[in-house]
C-alpha cells in the first residue's frame, strides 16, 4: 500500500529512528518461525458449525495453534481433539492468520530488504492464487465465499493478501507467475464480494475496503468509484454510519470492527488517488469516530 518512492522514504525513516527499527525487528521476530518451517495452508474451506472448535467433553473452546492442523487442544481440560469439523473450524483462523503473516513477510522483505521473507510472501500469494478456485463456493452463511463461510471474512483476508502483493510489486519483487496468480485471485474474489452488497453494515465496510484494494491492484477507476460513492460505499459509511457522537450506529460492539475496515478502505482510496480526509466534513466525522471509544469508555 506504498509506492516505490514511499517505500524508499520509509526505509530512510526506519534507519534514522530507533523506535521504527525496533518495530520492524518485532515484525521480523513474528515471521521468523515461518522462515524456519513452511506454514500449513489449509486445503479445506472454513466451516461454521455448532460443534466445530468446541471440546466434546466440557464444551470449552479449542486453542488455535497455527502449527497444528489436525489436533486441537482444549483450553480447559487440555485434551487433544480431532475431527473434520474441528479442522475446518481451525481453517478459518489459519486462513486469516496466513493473510496477516503474508503481509508481515512482504513488509520485512521490502523494508528490511530480506529476500527470504519476500520469497515466502510471494510463494504464499502464488499458492492461494493457483488454488483459489479449488475451494468450493458453498456451505456459506452470510454471502458467497470460497475460503470462508461469509463474504466479509473473505474481504478481511483479501485486504491482507493484496497489501502484500502491492508492496512486493512496488519494490520489484513480484515475478510474473505470482502476479498472474494474484490477478486470478483478485478477479474472482472481487466478483464474489461485489455480488453481495450488505447495505450499511459493519461488514460492508470491509467489503468496500476489499473492493478498493482490488481497484488499486488492477488500476480500475470504475471499481474504485463504486467502492467510494455507492449508497453502501465508504463515503456513505463514514458520513451516515457514525452518529453525531462518533459512535457506530449498530452499537459499540461493532464500532472498532467497522472503523478498522473503514480506515483500511480510506488508505486504499489514497493509493487510488483519492484523499477522503482532505474533505473537512469527512475528516471531522472520522475524528469523532476515532475519539468515541475513549470518550465513552467506562472506568
Amino acid at each position: 500500500m506504498l509506492t516505490a518512492e514511499e517505500i524508499a522514504a520509509r526505509r530512510t525513516a526506519i534507519a534514522a529512528s530507533p523506535d521504527l527499527a525496533a518495530l520492524l525487528a518485532t515484525v521480523e521476530a513474528r515471521i521468523a518461525p515461518l522462515l524456519r518451517q513452511r506454514p500449513v495452508i489449509p486445503t479445506a474451506k472454513a466451516l461454521l458449525s455448532v460443534d466445530g472448535g468446541i471440546c466434546p467433553d466440557d464444551a470449552a473452546s479449542l486453542l488455535f495453534d497455527p502449527w497444528s492442523a489436525d489436533s486441537h487442544r482444549c483450553i480447559k481440560c487440555g485434551a487433544a481433539v480431532r475431527g473434520e469439523r474441528h479442522d475446518r473450524h481451525w481453517a478459518k483462523h489459519q486462513h486469516l492468520w496466513l493473510a496477516e503473516r503474508t503481509a508481515d513477510l512482504a513488509t520485512v522483505g521490502v523494508m528490511a530488504e530480506r529476500d527470504d521473507a519476500a520469497a515466502l510472501a510471494a510463494d504464499l500469494l502464488r499458492h492461494y492464487g493457483e488454488h483459489y478456485f479449488e475451494y468450493p463456493a458453498r456451505d456459506n452463511v452470510l454471502g458467497p465465499a470460497r475460503l470462508f463461510f461469509s463474504t466479509y471474512l473473505e474481504s478481511v483476508w483479501l485486504t491482507g493478501m493484496l497489501a502484500a502483493a502491492v508492496l512486493l510489486r512496488e519494490d520489484g519483487r513480484l515475478d510474473e507467475a505470482t502476479a498472474s496468480a494474484v490477478n486470478q485471485l483478485a478477479d474472482e474474489a472481487a466478483n464474489l464480494i461485489g455480488d453481495f452488497d450488505e447495505g450499511r453494515s459493519n461488514r460492508q465496510t470491509w467489503n468496500d475496503a476489499a473492493l478498493m484494494a482490488v481497484a488499486v491492484w488492477f488500476e480500475d477507476e470504475e471499481l474504485a468509484q463504486r467502492a467510494l460513492e455507492a449508497p453502501s460505499g465508504l463515503v456513505a459509511h463514514l458520513l451516515e454510519g457514525f452518529g453525531p457522537d462518533g459512535l457506530w450506529y449498530e452499537g459499540e460492539n461493532y464500532h472498532l470492527f467497522a472503523l478498522r475496515g473503514l480506515l483500511l478502505g480510506i488508505d486504499w482510496a489514497r493509493d487510488a488517488g483519492v484523499d477522503l480526509i482532505a474533505d473537512s466534513a469527512l475528516a471531522d466525522q472520522l475524528d469523532a469516530a476515532l475519539r468515541a471509544p475513549a470518550l465513552t469508555a467506562l472506568p
